[in-house]
């Protein structure tokens, strides 16, 4: 989940905007505009925009934490 204005949304995407091939395969990432999705906020416990949140193929969460600004330290979160 991210936001335009939030400063640290704006370093991850960069980060992973600049370099797509540091993204370790198998790992796709979906952003969510935390402003404008308010149901996906609920299903998955969010209450800061800075939140990555790990789902499965059926849509449940695996692992869910913020801050993470680029795709190593994503990799490392995730289960």
């Amino acid at each position: 989940f991210n936001a335009a204005w939030c400063s640290t949304c704006k370093e991850a995407r960069e980060n992973l905007e600049a370099d797509p091939a540091a993204i370790p395969a198998g790992l796709t990432i979906v952003k969510v505009d935390y402003d404008d999705s308010d149901e996906l906020k609920q299903k998955y416990g969010v209450t800061v925009q800075h939140t990555f949140v790990q789902v499965d193929a059926d849509g449940n969460e695996v692992a869910k934490w913020s801050g993470s600004v680029t795709a190593d330290q994503i990799a490392k979160q995730t289960a």
